[in-house]
């Protein structure tokens, strides 16, 4: 029989085998490589939008920056608080962790990983920050990496110190995103919001080339923070790793299954797992209204949801302070109406993918997604009309009677956004020099803004044009047919539309 010696050889061996030096500096450097090749194709892109020979004042412009440093550090501390940011496999938790072993040691593998992501992300907000001047380079990409440690390492700190640490970086990440639509509004309405870049990560880089010595103390501040976030790994907890490694291994399903609506379906069941509800009592409506009277609850409970939809008006309005085409305004202001939207259309997504619970409320499937029709065209009729009057310039009547025509069509794309269910891999390929790309994939991702912007055209034509006048018989017409297509499509059955 084996012994437990020959067990632990083979182990050392594999470990040993498995961290050979040849191996590490393959790894690194192809990280290193597709970093530099997408970074400069990034850098590049943005640097013709933000610099280059813009006719748009220099305030406006890094103004503009500043609100995407913002929003790039909220999304850092979103994904921190969704996958750890220190997290391990279900194997190793179960194992290892339960064993009296170091649980630092074990965890170093992990932080590191973690610290190469900030590092990373760190590096995408200084080439940013270079597109509005080339100026200083190294102490702008400096401050810029080490800020994106100070960022990640924070967030190991809170992991290491709090019980639920997710709910807390969430919070934080939920509130840098409305500061971010806050800058981006006030800059487009011509106020000053440069001392802002002062006041943490977002915006050091911004001010690194004019302050070499910003770097030094940002890069100091980093080692300092990632060396006691390191030494604090031993005083996570098991039921933090638990939480981490549980929503790790849905984005690693989502990645490999390539299937997006796994992390939102999982992030959504973790949002209410362990939560306090808010309204608890039901509007009191019969029939199709009743199951309007939950979605109503559902915005009851989800107010920052709703205060994040208010703030994304601010995106397309930023849009038009940039160089770009008025096309790419109409469609940022699309794009902007479907994430405003899809929050108030979580219980059609439920009633398609689980048609059994639905019919528990006894009603057809017609019937049913009439009444879940009615919140969603109310969301994105007041979001749209906001939206549309803000960006038009001029005529401000016009303008607002638009956007509210427009609701209903952006309420229908939405609605057939929650209903594409889970990506379908039995498509055919295309097939290219470069090699096969799926079509699932590229169908879900769609589904939903086809509709949008077909229903949607007229306004987005007036947006792009700047003349709201002739599109508001054109956008009756099309906001009238297309609920009236996804009311249709629902009487097939749940699996339609």
């Amino acid at each position: 029989m084996t012994d437990v010696a020959q067990v632990r050889r083979y182990l050392r061996k594999r470990r040993r085998d498995a961290g050979k030096g040849a191996d590490r500096w393959e790894s690194a450097y192809t990280i290193f490589l597709t970093v530099i090749m997408f970074g400069f194709g990034i850098w590049s892109q943005i640097h013709a939008v933000l610099g280059g020979h813009s006719t748009v004042a220099f305030g406006v412009r890094e103004a503009s920056a500043l609100a995407a440093g913002v929003a790039w550090v909220a999304a850092l501390l979103a994904a921190a608080g969704a996958l750890g940011p220190v997290a391990v496999s279900g194997a190793a938790l179960h194992w290892l962790f339960t064993a009296p072993l170091d649980r630092r040691r074990l965890l170093t593998p992990a932080a590191f990983q973690a610290f190469g992501v900030g590092l990373i992300a760190g590096l995408v907000q200084g080439l940013l920050a270079l597109t509005l001047s080339t100026a200083g380079a190294g102490a702008v990409l400096g401050t810029a990496v080490a800020g994106g440690l100070v960022v990640v390492a924070a967030a190991m700190l809170v992991q290491s110190a709090i019980a639920a640490p997710a709910r807390r970086l969430t919070r934080v990440a939920t509130v840098l995103a409305v500061a971010a639509a806050a800058v981006g509004g006030l800059s487009a309405a011509g106020v000053r919001t440069g001392p802002i870049a002062y006041t943490g990560p977002w915006g050091w880089p911004l001010k690194a080339a004019a302050h070499p010595w910003l770097a030094v103390v940002v890069g100091g501040a980093a080692v300092v923070l990632a060396g006691f976030s390191w030494y604090r790994l031993s005083r996570v907890t098991l039921a933090t790793l638990i939480d981490a490694t549980s929503t790790s291994a849905t984005a690693t399903a989502m990645f490999v299954t390539m299937d997006p609506g796994l992390a939102s379906r999982a992030a959504e069941d973790r949002r209410w797992r362990g939560r306090r509800l808010g309204p608890d009592s039901l509007p009191r409506l019969r029939g199709p209204l009743t199951a309007t009277g939950q979605d109503l609850l559902l915005l009851a409970r989800t107010p920052v949801k709703m205060l994040l939809a208010v703030a994304l008006i601010s995106v397309p309005v930023l849009a038009t302070g940039l160089p770009v085409s008025g096309w790419v305004v109409a469609f940022v202001l699309a794009l902007a109406g479907l994430t405003a939207v899809a929050p108030s259309t979580v219980n059609a997504r439920r009633d398609h993918d689980e048609p059994a619970l639905a019919r528990l409320l006894g009603l057809r499937d017609a019937s049913l997604f009439g009444g879940r029709m009615v919140v969603p065209t109310l969301v994105a009729t007041a979001w749209s009309t906001l939206a549309v009057l803000a960006v038009g310039k001029g005529n401000h009547g016009d303008w607002a009677l638009l956007g509210a025509l427009a609701g209903p069509a952006l309420a229908a794309g939405a609605l057939r956004a929650a209903r594409r269910g889970q990506v379908r891999h039995d498509f055919s390929p295309v097939v290219t020099p470069a090699g096969l790309i799926p079509t699932g994939p590229i169908k879900w991702l769609i589904e939903g803004l086809d509709l949008t912007l077909v229903a949607m055209s007229p306004t987005l034509i007036a947006v792009a044009r700047h003349n709201p006048g002739p599109a508001l018989r054109y956008q009756l017409t099309f906001s009238l047919a297309a609920p009236a297509l996804m009311y249709a499509l629902a009487r097939r059955g749940p699996k339609s539309g």
